[in-house]
């Protein structure tokens, strides 16, 4: 049997088990009467049986990676825990999202470059042709400014309510910003490519000014501590972004929106990474990127940015080798 041939003949049963799942799932298989629990299980046990078959004569076509998704789904339907796996869910946060982020290191790389490139727009620009800074930079973003020469940090620390309120404004704000970086990817990739690229012009303008103003290291101190993560979660929104982009622009023998639905529960699992590296990123800005100099000095500032670049790196790169990437 060809693959055409198979694919016509399995596909209802496939969309019928399918669409049986995305009813039980989150709410159990006790939403079905007798007749439809039947059903499930004969749709579930033609769909391994599909697996099998297409793992023996089609291996690694897309039409493998549907099946083991659907069985897997299926799979975690019927033996679904009725209580919280804390435990579960830590492992999954130090070995399985390693992993994913490493199976779509290509598309993080595209969304880095697409930043990068950005970013050295928006300095050149800045620094070469002072007056275009007044529609790079909006006037209405909050930023840290060039101290003057000589001037001191007299600012006051946060207060912990200071802190708590700054730091929720700042991890609203850049989930916001990191959710629409991913979302637009639904727009074949434009609207993720032009988010990572704007905001790109946004750090590398900023920079262009500090430059000028001889203040390096202010610039520093004042993105570093939180941007080691920021950027990264950023990135990671258009890396998922791209996901949803590729799904929709490369063929598939099976319709669109079906490989849209697939795609979407990776890029869904890759994007919620970024939450707590976000949560984490606004508490390092208010209270440590935005804290007085006379407070907590320059060196520490970049040590702690130096610190938090290493535990990223090490989290993503160095874990989740030697356990299965499959079990979500």
């Amino acid at each position: 049997m060809d693959l055409a041939t198979f694919i016509q003949q399995r596909r209802p049963d496939w969309r019928k088990l399918e669409a049986v799942l995305q009813r039980v799932e989150g709410s159990g298989l006790g939403m079905l009467d007798d007749e439809q629990a039947v059903e499930f299980g004969r749709l579930y046990r033609r769909a391994a049986s599909d697996l099998n078959q297409a793992q023996t004569f089609l291996s690694g076509d897309t039409t493998v990676q549907y099946l083991n998704d659907l069985v897997a789904r299926s799979y975690l339907v019927i033996y679904a825990k009725t209580k919280v796996d804390v435990l579960g869910f830590l492992r999954y946060l130090l070995w399985g999202y390693p992993a994913i982020f490493r199976r779509y290191l290509l598309h993080f790389l595209l969304a880095t470059a697409i930043f990068l490139a950005g970013a050295a727009f928006g300095f050149l620009a800045a620094y070469f042709e002072p007056v275009s800074r007044g529609f790079l930079l909006p006037t209405a973003m909050p930023t840290i400014q060039p101290p003057q020469e000589g001037e001191e940090d007299e600012s006051p620390v946060l207060t912990s309510g200071e802190l708590a309120g700054f730091s929720s404004f700042l991890f609203t704000h850049n989930v916001s910003v990191t959710l629409a970086t991913f979302a637009f990817g639904i727009t074949l990739g434009i609207g993720t490519v032009w988010m990572l690229f704007y905001n790109g012009i946004l750090l590398g303008a900023l920079g262009a000014v500090f430059v000028e103003a001889h203040q390096l290291k202010a610039y520093a101190t004042g993105v570093l501590p939180h941007g080691v993560l920021e950027i990264p979660a950023c990135l990671i929104g258009g890396a998922a972004g791209f996901i949803l982009a590729q799904s929709l622009l490369q063929a598939r023998s099976w319709p669109r929106l079906e490989e849209l639905g697939r795609a979407g529960k990776q890029a869904l699992l890759m994007v919620a990474g970024c939450i707590p590296l976000l949560g984490v990123a606004a508490l390092l800005e208010a209270g440590v990127a935005r804290a007085p100099d006379w407070f907590l000095g320059s060196g520490l500032k970049l040590a702690i940015a130096a610190v938090f670049a290493l535990l990223f790196v090490v989290y993503v790169f160095l874990l989740g080798w030697r356990r299965p990437q499959a079990r979500i």
